[in-house]
């Protein structure tokens, strides 16, 4: 009989049907034989049993490593570090006989994961000896805390059990474990927690500071991202590490191990609709398995727990989704948060740490020993997935996409960002004849013609269904759910849309691209690093020529926008020309930023090939003004771009998510400096620091409530003296509002509704679609986007009304007309009617400054790079023109 780890000194139950554990049970080591007295207990090196309190990374990473010296069973890796700095760790976990052989493992499970020209006999012996490599991943969300400690008593029990059970999961299995996700999300909550236990602990009544946290919540990481949503997208170490790991691994079953609200009990899946159509049919069977023995486990012990409600696997960049999509068996399993470490419940219980490590803990054996008996099966299934997937992806109606290589490298971008996601990208040696092909944002199906350089992703490939899930133009949602959803909408019962509809990244990243319905020749593979560790110019520049007159670039790409931003920090004065011209041989379309020389310090040679290196735009040197054709670059046209000092408001009510986002955009995007601003600081005048105010989302009147009357007359009074303000998503429904007086811009206001029964309008909160949008190109928010049309995500219920006396380059932005606005995703029947026209960039000149109202959220997720340019123009230059 398996003994019990500290973990379970609560009365788990061994998850055998022969066998269970003592009702009083002790700690581990008191039973002395079951377990390697060699191997530290929890305990031993925490100085605690697990379950009584939270414990921190240093010392996650300190029992981890004793362990893993102590036990031959344990191999560890440090596959990255965050931004704060902490190691992400990945403890291999494997009999002592397998884990001499590991190398061997691996490339077996590479052979698995591309079957393509391996013989079926050698298919069927690496079949025949692979173990299941079952990959367990432990609170991706700082504040769903229990799962790491159900980790570090799995580890225990892995690296020193000696029961028949726990040597037949090391001989069938092995185990990844990832014991703690997200690692400064995880220590902000353990440090919450630690800050406001006294002497009792911690209080039990829910909404107590403990139970609280602090702004904006441990949930998210250092940018206060939500890493669940991150794994095709790659903006953080912590994934990008992650990623890299899975793929070197292939795992043939994933489990992404969370928290949810208190009074919940416990879910494993099948999960609820919708389910993307791209799923494996195979993987919908493993879920009915894997879901029987956490039952039974469950079952034995009297605990509580539901299926296929609350959580869907629509979205394919969850923890468990983007797995599902190269053939693993993705699960996730939620267990209710015990909050500070004890909660009581509405039930009049009190859930503690220990009670949801334990679920956690029991879950997780029943799902390691199903892998472990069925692994022949499980192998198979996923072997057959794989080579499936090359197949399904030739006979489907929609072959691959092509997509135009662009000079401002968002082509670049996109094909880098599939290779790091095990993707095969290949590109046109030469010009691209297509037929049978249609355009992004097009119905229709046709000829074109694409340019040497084009990138092509062909789904006939192993990755394919994670290809198709990323770059089909319409994520499809089945029928009768749309109905079901409608009906409940017109009863008042809430939708089950759990995130996004919409996320095709030829559309995110603003690719010209067209799917095709057949192979694509003339193409040849493309050699990517193994992954990009931040998407920023890495590479050793020659020695930029000195200018006579001035350096000239082109605004709109990331390069460009880094090197722009790399100057102003530096203090070089900038102008820019926003009418096309021809110098040097070279056309600058989108017109282009100059650095003159006569305007700047003798050292300007110097600080320019400074932002060379840092920003890695294509720089031209200029001996003249006069240009070979369109306007001379001493034109009155052309304006200095003052280097402004830039406020990110920050603190309760905004939300974290949003602050987050345009955090990373100006430090890791742009590299841009921005001050985080609380918001109750802006009463005290902090703003005559600063020349933009960038304010994220927020609800409107909890905004309000938070600057009061002081606060909003002071933000009112810095702009009509020359600040430019930015606000982003909800925090525009306060610019509009008549109470802010800085714009005409106001909140559109419907009374009917929509099946003309009278009364308030049905609600019609979009739960994120693509929709295309049509630009004003001569603004200078435009900066180097000279597309009349573009994608952008809608994403709430917020519409706006341009005002009568609309004047000439205030609605830089607009959604389209109605009979073209939907590009994906899934609108609400009036919504569209309502939609078309109104604005999503919002400019409006006040006193001496400005203000920018962004409808939605152009950094959402670091996904929307094609978009980053109006954001980056609306910091950088919004106070210039």
């Amino acid at each position: 009989m398996k003994r019990p780890l500290a973990l379970a000194a609560l009365c788990l139950a061994h998850l055998s049907p022969a066998a269970t554990r003592p009702a009083a049970a002790q700690h581990a080591l008191a039973d002395g034989g079951s377990y390697d007295p060699g191997v530290p207990t929890p305990r031993q090196v925490l100085g605690y049993d697990l379950g009584e309190r939270f414990t921190p990374h240093h010392m996650i990473v300190r029992y981890v490593e004793r362990i893993a010296a102590a036990s031959p069973r344990i191999h560890v890796d440090t596959l990255g570090r965050t931004f704060e700095g902490r190691e992400v760790l990945l403890a291999v976990v494997t009999s002592e006989a397998n884990q001499r052989r590991l190398s061997e493992i691996r490339a077996d499970v590479q052979r698995l994961a591309d079957p393509r020209g391996v013989p079926a006999a050698e298919l069927a012996a690496v079949r025949g000896r692979v173990p299941t490599i079952l990959w367990l991943g432990y609170t991706v969300h700082g504040n769903e805390a229990s799962g790491t400690e159900a980790a570090l008593g799995l580890l225990y029990q892995l690296a020193a059990g000696r029961d028949e059970e726990t040597r037949l999961a090391l001989d069938s299995v092995v185990v990844l474990i990832d014991p703690v996700q997200n690692p400064d999300g995880h220590e902000r909550h353990v440090q919450d927690v630690a800050r406001l236990r006294g002497a009792f602990g911690v209080p039990v009544t829910p909404g107590t500071m403990p139970h609280q946290g602090t702004w904006p919540s441990a949930r998210t990481s250092h940018y206060y991202f939500d890493l669940n949503r991150d794994w095709f997208i790659q903006s953080h170490p912590e994934t990008r590490a992650r990623v890299a790991g899975f793929l070197a691994w292939w795992p043939h079953a994933a489990v992404d191990l969370h928290e949810m609200g208190s009074n919940s009990t416990y879910f494993f899946a099948p999960p609820m609709q919708p389910v993307n159509k791209n799923v494996p049919a195979s993987v919908l069977k493993w879920w009915d398995i894997y879901a029987a023995a956490n039952a039974a486990a469950f079952d034995r012990q009297g605990w509580s727990y539901f299926r296929r409600e609350g959580y869907d696997e629509f979205y394919p960049g969850y923890g468990v989704s983007w797995p599902i999509l190269t053939g693993a068996v993705g699960m996730t399993y939620e267990q209710a948060s015990s909050g500070a470490g004890a909660v009581r419940r509405t039930d009049g219980t009190v859930l503690t740490l220990r009670d949801a490590a334990m679920h956690h803990y029991a879950a997780a054996w029943a799902t390691l020993m199903t892998s472990a008996r069925r692994r022949a099966e499980r192998v198979r299934d996923y072997a057959d997935t794989r080579l499936s997937a090359v197949g399904d992806g030739a006979r489907g109606p929609l072959r691959g996409v092509v997509f135009e290589w662009d000079a401002q490298g968002r082509a670049d971008s996109l094909a880098q960002r599939l290779a790091d996601n095990g993707i095969e990208v290949r590109r046109a040696r030469q010009a691209l004849e297509l037929n049978d092909a249609t355009a992004y944002g097009e119905s229709r199906a046709g000829r074109a013609r694409v340019g040497a350089g084009a990138y092509v992703v062909d789904f006939a490939q192993p990755q394919g269904r994670l290809a198709r899930a990323l770059l089909e133009p319409d994520a499809a949602l089945d029928s009768s759910f749309i109905r079901e959803e409608i009906e409940s909408r017109r009863t008042g019962q809430p939708d089950r849309f759990y995130d996004v509809t919409a996320w095709s990244l030829p559309y995110t990243y603003r690719v010209r691209a067209w799917a095709v319905r057949g192979p694509v020749g003339g193409t040849e593979p493309v050699r990517f690093p193994a992954a990009s560790p931040a998407d920023t110019n890495t590479v050793v520049y020659a020695v930029l020529p000195e200018a006579r007159y001035a350096y000239a670039f082109e605004p709109g790409s990331e390069k460009g926008m880094r090197t722009l931003a790399a100057l102003l920090a530096d203090s070089v004065r900038v102008w820019y020309a926003p009418k096309a011209f021809r110098a040097r041989g070279r056309d600058f379309a989108h017109g282009a930023v100059l650095v003159r020389v006569a305007g700047n310090r003798d050292s300007v040679h110097a600080r320019v090939r400074r932002a060379f290196a840092a920003g890695g735009a294509d720089i031209i040197p200029l001996s003249s003004a006069m240009v070979e054709s369109g306007t001379d670059l001493g034109s009155n046209s052309v304006f200095p771009v003052r280097p402004p000092r830039v406020a990110l408001l920050g603190g309760a009510p905004v939300s974290g998510n949003s602050f987050g986002f345009a955090w990373y955009a100006l430090d890791q995007r742009l590299g841009y400096p921005a001050a985080p601003v609380d918001a109750g600081a802006v009463q005290s005048g902090v703003l005559s620091d600063f020349d933009v105010l960038v304010v994220p989302s927020a609800p409107a009147a909890a905004l309000e409530r938070a600057l009061g009357d002081a606060g909003r007359d002071r933000i009112a009074a810095w702009v009509r003296g020359g600040g430019a303000l930015v606000t982003v998503d909800g925090a525009t429904a306060w610019l509009a509002s008549e109470r802010t007086g800085l714009t005409r811009l106001r909140l559109r206001r419907d009374t009917t509704r929509a099946d003309s029964a009278g009364g308030a309008p049905l609600p019609a909160d979009v739960p994120g679609a693509i929709v295309r949008a049509v630009a004003d190109t001569l603004s200078p928010l435009m900066a180097g986007v000279n597309a009349a049309e573009l994608p952008v995500l809608v994403f709430s219920d917020r519409i706006y009304a341009v005002p009568n006396d609309l004047r000439a380059g205030e609605a830089v932005v607009r959604y389209a007309p109605a009979g073209r606005l939907r590009l994906a995703g899934f609108l609400w029947p009036e919504v569209t009617a309502r939609l078309a026209g109104s604005p999503y960039l919002w400019t409006e000149r006040v006193g001496q400054g400005r203000v920018i109202g962004f409808a939605g959220d152009p950094n959402f997720r670091d996904l929307w790079r094609g978009l980053l340019p109006l954001f980056g123009n609306a910091v950088l230059m919004g106070r210039s023109y």
